[in-house]
């Protein structure tokens, strides 16, 4: 099994126990720190292939926190968090990390942490909250992510589309063809 059907795999089992709920996924970063975009690039790619109404997309910045009164209203029963982070793997590597995982890991730049983000949001919705962290090559400032990270923001898109298809989103917008690429 390589890593791409791997982290593939471990987002389809991952979601299997929010079929047929509410899901939200934040893309987290900042447009001008290079890959640190990597998080709205999902989004947007998201959005692009997913129809749903019980699939919220939010594109929340360098800024989630602004993002929780949305969030709450929507009320999901997960929550994903996707965000460039420094956990040492090589660029583009992805890296699943529960709500317990997080606490005291400063992968991600961003304040609050994600750790107080992700329990703030579980103790006002009870959702299940995950991180999609991916390895960052460059985020000094600048536009553009680098070759790895683009790609890495293509498989977490794409096998996220495929799980949510399978366990939570009742339309798809159709093929990947034509799709943004990043």
């Amino acid at each position: 099994m390589t890593v791409i059907d791997r982290f593939a795999y471990d987002v389809s089992h991952g979601l299997k126990r929010f079929a047929g709920t509410k899901i939200a996924l934040l893309g987290i970063g900042n447009e001008l720190r290079r890959d640190d975009s990597v998080g709205l690039a999902v989004i947007d790619r998201l959005a692009t292939l997913i129809d749903d109404p019980s699939i919220s997309l939010v594109k929340c910045h360098e800024v989630p926190k602004n993002f929780t009164g949305r969030v709450k209203r929507f009320n999901p029963a997960c929550v994903i968090l996707i965000d460039a982070a420094d956990f040492g793997g090589a660029p583009g590597e992805v890296r699943i990390f529960e709500l317990s995982e997080l606490e005291g890991l400063k992968v991600t730049t961003h304040r609050p942490s994600l750790a107080v983000l992700g329990e703030y949001l579980q103790s006002e919705t009870s959702a299940g909250i995950f991180l999609i962290g991916i390895q960052p090559a460059d985020r000094e400032f600048g536009e553009g992510m680098s070759p790895a990270v683009r790609r890495a923001a293509i498989t977490v898109a794409d096998a996220l589309r495929t799980a949510l298809n399978r366990f939570g989103a009742k339309k798809d917008r159709g093929s990947l063809d034509g799709c943004p690429r990043f």
